[in-house]
């Protein structure tokens, strides 16, 4: 019998709180962009907003939202070039229009990494996007390449299933027009009221920034721990050893995100956007609720009309995968991952993962504690 008796030993981790108006933007643009694209239940803020916006936002908007995946490659790309994030919002938008046309064709060439990434890790192989992949290199300095870049946005495109794919590609190729159009996308949103959004929340979490100074210096035996210390939250198992590895942890207030929590890894550090309230939702230490704990991340991922779509049909066929899911539910696959995502993270369902594929099952012990807790609720 072999006996493993190494322990994985982990980095000191720094801590600290940056207040980020443009982090806070580009996360609320993929906020509303899933709200418009799918059968989200957001916030009231996110729902009114979305209303708001001119025609002018709303196409820049659904041209953007594929290759740079609803708009988080925009916050993706910022951070990997910025050490600090808290900058004003004018800081903010100048760093967009003072890009040069390299670093644009640098983030255009980012979002078609990152995308193809998300396709070869999470989404069950698509005829057409294999055969154009058969001919495309994602090595950065072969997408310079105007003909490479070409197919490989193709591909990116098809695995959106854009029906428009060749009126999309030479949008594109045009390095101004896809930088004014990030530029006018940041400007809509901000000028159609995020302004005065974050005028009306960032006192708070400023607040809030000021409470939590003192939890940065306790004692965590591990990142995960810091992270829920924090926030009230905690990762993703899967991602439990990728967060406990980080060498430093900046925790960013973002309005509008609810019970979800937005990971980010660049090398040695981990960027953590949540929503913070006023009780820090730390509820560990709050004896009353302490026996209620191990529900709310449960009755959390119930509380969503689709998720009980996808659990109900999950059910039926007692194991299934992504694409799976989206073709008898008619979903998009963003929709269907994230709220896969929000049912893992919840505990509902469990994962078995062969190859490339990951397959979703009913976690009945998880439904056996709903069950308990509702049973003894009905017998009071």
């Amino acid at each position: 019998m072999e006996r493993n008796l190494f322990t994985p030993a982990f980095p000191e981790t720094k801590l600290r709180i940056e207040q980020s108006p443009g982090v806070n933007l580009m996360t609320n643009i993929q906020l509303i962009d899933y709200f418009l694209n799918s059968p989200a239940n957001p916030s009231g803020w996110v729902k009114e907003f979305s209303g708001k916006l001119n025609q002018t936002v709303l196409d820049d908007l659904k041209l953007l939202r594929t290759v740079f995946a609803h708009g988080v490659i925009f916050r993706q790309f910022y951070m990997n070039k910025h050490g600090r994030l808290n900058q004003s919002w004018d800081q903010f938008i100048n760093w967009w229009k003072q890009l040069p046309d390299e670093r644009v064709m640098e983030l255009i060439i980012y979002g078609i990494t990152e995308t193809m990434d998300y396709y070869y890790k999470y989404l069950p192989p698509m005829t057409e996007v294999e055969r154009i992949m058969e001919e495309v290199s994602l090595k950065e300095n072969d997408l310079k390449d105007p003909r490479m870049r070409k197919q490989a946005l193709r591909a990116v495109l098809q695995s959106w299933s854009v029906e428009n794919i060749e009126e999309i590609i030479p949008l594109y190729q045009d390095i101004k027009l896809i930088k004014h159009s990030v530029i006018r996308l940041l400007e809509g949103f901000w000028l159609s009221g995020f302004q005065a959004h974050w005028e009306k929340v960032k006192s708070s979490l400023s607040d809030w920034e000021t409470d939590s100074i003192a939890r940065l210096s306790s004692a965590y035996s591990t990142n995960a721990e810091a992270i829920y210390g924090i926030t009230g939250l905690y990762p993703d198992t899967n991602e439990l050893d990728q967060v406990n590895r980080a060498k430093e942890i900046i925790f960013i207030p973002v309005t509008n995100l609810g019970r979800l929590i937005v990971l980010y890894h660049t090398t040695g550090r981990l960027y953590v956007m949540f929503e913070p309230d006023s009780g820090n939702r730390n509820f560990e230490h709050q004896e009353g609720n302490n026996r209620l704990s191990d529900f709310y991340m449960l009755f959390e991922g119930l509380g969503d009309r689709a998720r009980l779509q996808i659990i109900e049909l999950i059910a039926e066929n007692k194991e299934m995968f992504a694409q799976q899911i989206v073709n008898q539910l008619k979903m998009k696959q963003s929709t269907v991952s994230r709220h896969l995502n929000q049912l893992h993270q919840s505990g509902l369902v469990n994962i078995r993962q062969e190859g490339t594929t990951k397959y979703f099952s009913i976690n009945k012990n998880e439904f056996g504690k709903v069950k308990n807790f509702l049973d003894t609720i009905l017998k009071i």
